[in-house]
């Protein structure tokens, strides 16, 4: 019982002077999906994002998609989540962004 009692007094007067317990700041990415692409490949942002920063939206690359244009990014794969052209800038959260490509028929 004694250890348990010095293992609280020690926690509390952490919590007590301050210390930080909260875990170090993740960096994030932001990963392109071609979502469907027939050929090319989608870009890749090398970045490390901590939350709070922006990222600039890249464009396609090389994704093609035979029989459709490519038209945006979204942050859903059915295209109903949040949409953004090349050039936009998303805010980084707290969560790496996985963007999916949308295509619209020809």
């Amino acid at each position: 019982m004694k250890k348990y009692s010095i293992l609280m007094v020690l926690v509390l007067a952490f919590l007590a002077w301050g210390c930080n317990l909260d875990p170090p700041d993740i960096p994030h990415s932001v990963i392109y999906h071609g979502n469907g692409n027939t050929h090319g490949y989608p870009p890749t942002d090398s970045n490390e994002y901590s939350a709070g920063m922006e990222a600039v939206i890249l464009g396609q690359g090389t994704l093609g998609k035979e029989g459709y244009t490519f038209q945006f990014w979204n942050t859903s794969s059915d295209g109903t989540g949040d949409s953004y052209n090349y050039g936009d800038t998303i805010e980084i959260k707290n969560t790496t962004i996985f963007l999916y490509a949308v295509w619209a028929n020809l």
